[in-house]
């Protein structure tokens, strides 16, 4: 286990390969399940089961992002905490959120259930497409606070230096529900909410296995009795805030892509859009995996005052976030046709066509979309949610619906020439505040948070 001086003490270098790189294949592995729920539905239940799961997945992604946020903000003040060697109150803020997600996510399990058909309607879902949209829903929320936890406690693990304990939860979390989705969709036909349930059970599996080292009280964060200030959990939602906007602003646009795609080209439309987020699924959690894994260290070294080695980790981050983008670029742009066909079959020409051609468009995002997620992370781990929301916002709602009234006319083609354009804008966006930012002197200021508390 690594202890968090280990996040003062260690060199940057050993930081990143230590830290950043099993980070990055856990997030990775995290986020592929639904890469192989989409290949197993695809495979075993057609094209209609196939879109039902991309027209509601927007839906769970936002009810698991509460989970993700209170994990992400609350990570942001125990790194800090930590740094000021204050671990009580680091362990305080844990047990508090723990209890948090496990109470809203209750609540918003009960609500989610009985709306779930409703939500199909409002989405334009009509027959077999809608009844399988509302049984794959239903089983989900079902499980829903045990399994959105999992989103926040792999934060508490990489606070704690339990970044490897992080990353094979991860990858055996994801391996479990491979297995699940081909036994009970290969070879008991269970039907689309056997797909669901081979992801939830997983999830709730490694949700207890991640909090027995809590329980053990091995760590230095450890169950106490939650008390804390007001203005710790203004500070948690203030920090989980870019985040959780750009997870639930992020499937807003989703959601309108889909209304639209089912308008203008059909279920070809929503499959090939389907596409484009599985092969996503595999870029931005490596990009998510490198950058939160470095939050910690960022924090920490910014409650210690060190600001030096701050910048060195922002720097290191920057540039990896910039190899694993252009390598991307290449890939999606050189083999469209290949990955068009994991997903689509390739008896049915039109979707085949379609999905290739915004396999190819969509590559272009790559070229700039490390700038703003690498200074998104950067601000959320020193706690300036302003400029991290700003970010956030711009690259997941503002820029996406400012495009889709801008390209309306080009039909399918201004939806897929959207990721390219609101990636760009945004990167644009991120480096104009950094540059005020540097030009009045504030980009790196030292810690002033234990001195109002």
């Amino acid at each position: 286990m690594l202890k968090t001086t280990f996040f003062e003490k260690a060199s940057i270098k050993k930081l990143f390969f230590k830290i950043a790189i099993p980070g990055a294949i856990g997030m990775l592995f995290s986020a592929i399940y639904v890469v192989i729920d989409g290949f197993f539905v695809s495979l075993y239940l057609g094209q209609t089961a196939f879109s039902a799961v991309n027209i509601v997945w927007p839906f769970i992604y936002i009810m698991f992002s509460v989970a993700d946020m209170v994990g992400v903000g609350s990570s942001v003040i125990m790194a800090i905490r930590l740094g000021e060697k204050r671990n009580e109150d680091a362990s305080r803020i844990f047990t508090f959120a723990t209890l948090f997600i496990l109470l809203f996510e209750f609540v918003l399990a009960v609500l989610s259930y009985f709306l779930a058909p409703y939500i199909l309607d409002l989405m334009g879902a009509e027959g077999e497409l809608k009844f399988l949209g509302v049984e794959y829903l239903q089983t989900y929320v079902i499980f829903l606070p045990f399994s959105a936890i999992i989103f926040a406690v792999d934060n508490f693990l990489r606070v704690c230096g339990k970044i490897k304990t992080s990353m094979i939860i991860n990858v055996f979390m994801s391996l479990l529900i491979m297995l699940l989705e081909y036994l009970f969709l290969g070879v008991f036909h269970f039907g689309i909410f056997g797909s669901a349930l081979a992801s939830c059970l997983s999830f709730l599996i490694f949700s207890i296995i991640s909090y027995i080292p809590f329980l053990l009280k091995k760590l230095d964060i450890q169950f106490v009795f939650p008390k804390i200030t007001k203005r710790d959990i203004v500070v948690i939602f203030k920090n989980g805030l870019p985040i959780f906007l750009n997870n639930i602003a992020g499937k807003l646009p989703g959601i309108a892509f889909n209304v639209l795609l089912l308008k203008m080209a059909g279920e070809a439309g929503v499959s090939a859009y389907g596409t484009l987020m599985y092969i996503e699924c595999f870029i931005i959690p490596i990009l998510y995996g490198m950058c939160d894994s470095l939050q910690p260290a960022i924090g920490y070294n910014y409650g210690a005052n060190r600001m030096d080695r701050v910048k060195k980790i922002e720097i290191l981050c920057l540039i990896a976030s910039f190899i694993v983008c252009i390598i991307s670029f290449g890939l999606i742009i050189g083999i469209p046709k290949e990955l068009a066909l994991i997903f689509t079959d390739s008896s049915i020409i039109e979707t085949v066509e379609l999905t290739t051609f915004a396999i190819f468009i969509y590559g272009f995002t790559y070229l700039t979309r490390w700038i703003s997620f690498s200074l998104q992370s950067f601000f959320a781990a020193i706690s300036r949610p302003i400029e991290a929301t700003l970010i956030s916002l711009s690259i997941s709602c503002f820029c996406p619906f400012i495009l889709i009234i801008c390209l309306y006319s080009l039909s399918s083609f201004g939806i897929w020439l959207n990721f390219p354009l609101s990636s760009l804008l945004t990167a644009i966006i991120a480096l104009l505040i950094v540059f005020i930012k540097w030009k009045k002197g504030t980009l790196f200021i030292e810690n002033k948070y234990n001195k109002n508390t």
